[in-house]
């Protein structure tokens, strides 16, 4: 058998006190998909970093990962920049990683082209090649557009049009359906799976277990730092041999085969809670963003928000909360408008909404330790003793699944779904009337997810909170909301009871968003798993 492209052994890493990883071993050769599934914390970003001969500066690695029979761990960082350079492409969880917020993404595309291109026909070909490849059209508008102009999915298409530009021969993506809603994940699957063909090597660090189901050839699942299991992915995922790998199966979010609609009737008016009408928001270039969007969440009810990547979802949670001044129209909370800046709005007035970040990590100061930053949304409800505010942030912490030892380690040292976790308990710790919450189970794994949407349905239960849920997973948020607020360009063109949407949507945007949740997990992506051949890319 032909030598593997990439070949781990032994991989170990840790800190000073703590080990993350033990014992590692795992093959990948051209044109196969690994993928490698865990928990929220379970080290798999720390294998994908470590699968290129990187760590966090506070890490030390050991064992073997040889690419193409080529050392990665013991070279000089200078040899090792060498060794990899334009044969492994990687896509980090937090597309903000690699997305420079002051440069327009075009520009960036075409100096990595000018890294391996000679001429500018050969740059600006590879740039088309490469953002089509990442599902993206390469016209000039988008390539004009810095970072922030563009939403959760459509950065992580970028970003892996970053990763593409190379042409690489393997592509390590962390994360790569995050942020994502049904219909551009199938189709951001559908571009793997082709790569895949084409003879490039995947490995795919992820919760995604209906992305494993229909892409993976071997799955190799991670729990504090070991491997559980590993094998063929049509045993592992039909016939688990390990309790941990049963677990994340059973946790697993599916929309219900057949749902009985209720019978006909708009929408409630709440009486008090959140009421947002006629919210138009443009850009500076006129394009539109939200056009007359109108939402009411009544205190202890949840609203999700769903819709296509770039629909609109974050500008109208943003708007909610201030972060966003929309051009026309008004928020009010229990019958009181709000100013529509939250430089404008009181502390309370502040305190009273509160926005949970789609990207936790960017959200937080990565010079400071996370207890402190919590500590910070206490104090200015005068609760200024410090025993209380520890006490406070330590039950706060608790309650999302986060310990002690969270609260003393900087962002660097949580992964994505705990960032996540820590980004919610400070916006409880203000002890809102209102949660508005962009993609938060976007990077939890199932078992952790599921645990963060009964904690939000026993807070909403229980202290009448309004919940705002901005999601691209239907199947994770249908089992939890009462309504669901449909997007499309910029517009509602659906508001009605989750039962009734699920059972007969009434708009073309939802009964795309329905089939594709509910095609996710089964044949429709496994069709194409076993029928390319593992040939290398000519040199």
């Amino acid at each position: 058998m032909s030598r593997p492209l990439l070949d781990v052994r032994e991989l170990g890493a840790r800190t000073r006190t703590t080990r993350l990883l033990g014992g590692v071993d795992l093959r990948v050769r051209h044109g196969s998909v690994l993928f490698v599934l865990g928990e929220s914390g379970s080290g798999k970003t720390t294998l994908g970093l470590a699968l290129q001969g990187e760590h966090r500066s506070d890490v030390a690695l050991s064992g073997s990962v040889r690419l193409d029979g080529a050392e990665l761990l013991t070279p000089s960082e200078r040899a090792r920049r060498a060794l990899r350079a334009g044969r492994i492409g990687y896509l980090p969880q937090h597309p903000s990683a690699v997305l420079n917020p002051v440069r327009r993404v075009g520009n960036v595309l075409h100096e990595f082209a000018a890294a391996c291109r000679t001429t500018r026909s050969e740059r600006d070909a590879a740039v088309v090649r490469a953002v089509e490849t990442a599902g993206l059209t390469p016209e000039r508008r988008l390539l004009r557009r810095y970072p922030h102009q563009l939403s959760g999915g459509q950065q992580q298409r970028v970003a892996l049009a970053h990763a593409l530009i190379a042409e690489p021969e393997l592509l390590v993506l962390d994360e790569p359906t995050t942020g994502l809603d049904a219909v551009t994940r199938a189709g951001t699957l559908a571009t793997l799976r082709e790569l895949a063909r084409n003879g490039t090597g995947l490995v795919l660090l992820t919760h995604d277990l209906g992305a494993a189901r229909g892409m993976a050839d071997e799955v190799l699942v991670l729990r504090a730092g070991s491997v559980a299991e590993q094998g063929p992915a049509e045993r592992v995922l039909d016939d688990p041999a390990h309790e941990h790998t049963g677990e994340l199966l059973a946790a697993e979010p599916r929309l219900p085969a057949t749902v009985r609609a209720p019978a006909a009737g708009g929408t409630r008016t709440p009486a008090g809670g959140l009421r947002a009408s006629g919210l138009r928001k443009r850009t500076a270039s006129g394009a539109e963003l939200l056009r007359g969007v109108d939402l009411s969440v009544a205190p202890g009810s949840r609203t999700a928000v769903v819709g296509r990547s770039g629909s609109g979802k974050t500008t109208l949670a943003r708007c909610l909360a201030g972060l966003a001044v929309p051009d026309a129209g008004r928020v009010e909370l229990h019958g009181k408008t709000l100013p529509s800046d939250i430089n404008r709005r009181s502390r309370r007035q502040r305190t009273r909404v509160q926005y949970v970040h789609q990207d936790a990590r960017a959200s937080f100061d990565e010079f400071r330790a996370i207890g402190a930053q919590l500590a910070r949304t206490v104090r200015p409800a005068g609760r200024a003793d410090e025993e209380s505010v520890r006490q406070g942030v330590t039950r706060t912490l608790n309650s999302v699944g986060l310990d002690r030892a969270a609260a003393r380690r900087r962002p660097a040292g949580l992964s994505g779904g705990q960032l996540q976790r820590a980004a919610l308990a400070r916006a409880l710790l203000a002890e809102p009337d209102v949660l508005v919450c962009d993609e938060i189970t976007s990077a939890q794994d199932v078992v952790g997810q599921a645990e963060l949407l009964g904690l939000l349905r026993r807070l909403t239960a229980d202290t009448a909170i309004g919940l705002v849920l901005i999601s691209h997973d239907l199947p994770a948020v249908a089992s939890l909301v009462d309504e669901i607020l449909v997007l499309d360009a910029g517009r509602c063109v659906e508001h009605a009871p989750t039962e009734r949407l699920l059972a007969r949507p009434g708009s073309a945007a939802a009964a795309e968003l329905v089939t594709a949740a509910r095609d996710a997990p089964g044949a429709a992506l496994s069709a194409g798993r076993n029928d390319r051949p593992a040939r290398r890319r000519s040199t």
